[in-house]
């Protein structure tokens, strides 16, 4: 497994490593995850979106959560000790006992970025080892960017990466979309930069920032998931390659099988709000 850690410490590295190990033993039929961005408000909808997985969770398979940024609003932490981690993330997550996994929004830019990498040392649950980095889960391999700063220095990392991984399939995390009906639409920036690294080199891009559920299918690879209303939701359109959009708060969980990825959003009462089954095969 490729991870870029930047001067970070031998003991995360060991802990790559170790999951890279874990890949290689790994006789898990499925992988199963949460997907979710635009949550830390500490609002009664983050908490009860927070519920609705934990009660999700309880009846069905969910190994960790991926976190698509803006992960303490409205203007990030300024240390691994601020007094937001508590109420914005601690307090509504705590029953569900899982690994996190992060990437950072533009909200979090406000704040000190380095205290999100820190928060790691203090959290361990909170797997952030670097701006942008990546991680093995038995059948696939999750690439998370940075989208605030996606530069040169990314491109070339995820090129070399998606070209050497051997995982069954390949999951792009980051927090603005490429797509998106929601109120900040498409971004032009990434559609130039980011589009033709990605463009049949992985399965789904999992983004936030626009703050709906979305999920848009392509005539190419990825398909593209908007998961942006865990703590509260604003008006969203559709478009041509939309299967489904809609302003409710709520969650996404992915289920992968080595036939079959299911995706489903799931609202704060625990109603699956939308379906859809993907099948593997494709080379990459």
């Amino acid at each position: 497994m490729s991870l870029f850690l930047s001067g970070r410490s031998k003991l995360i590295l060991a802990f790559m490593l170790l999951q890279q190990a874990v890949f290689g033993q790994c006789q898990a039929d499925k992988t199963s995850f949460l997907a979710f961005g635009d949550f830390g408000m500490g609002t009664p909808e983050q908490y009860q979106v927070a519920q609705s997985m934990v009660d999700f969770c309880k009846e069905n398979r969910c190994d960790f959560a991926t976190l698509l940024g803006d992960n303490i609003y409205p203007s990030g932490v300024q240390s691994a000790y601020d007094l937001d981690w508590k109420t914005k993330f601690e307090e509504p997550y705590k029953e569900l006992q899982l690994d996190f996994y992060p990437t950072l929004g533009n909200h979090d830019y406000f704040g000190n970025i380095q205290a999100q990498l820190d928060y790691s040392k203090e959290n361990p649950h909170w797997m952030f080892p670097a701006r942008y980095y990546s991680f093995v889960e038995c059948l696939a391999e999750f690439f998370v960017i940075d989208t605030e700063n996606f530069d040169e220095e990314q491109i070339l990392w995820l090129k070399e990466n998606l070209a050497t991984s051997r995982s069954h399939w390949k999951i792009l995390i980051g927090h603005r979309p490429i797509f998106s009906h929601g109120g900040h639409g498409d971004s032009e920036r990434l559609k130039k930069d980011l589009l033709p690294v990605i463009k049949n080199k992985v399965d789904f891009y999992l983004s936030g920032h626009d703050h709906d559920l979305e999920y848009m299918k392509k005539n190419y690879n990825p398909d593209f998931v908007v998961s942006g209303a865990a703590g509260e939701t604003r008006p969203v359109g559709k478009g041509k390659s939309t299967l489904f959009s809609e302003s409710s708060v709520g969650f996404a969980h992915l289920e992968l099988s080595s036939r079959t990825a299911l995706v489903r959003f799931i609202g704060k009462n625990g109603r699956v709000l939308f379906l859809h089954s993907k099948l593997s095969g494709k080379k990459h």
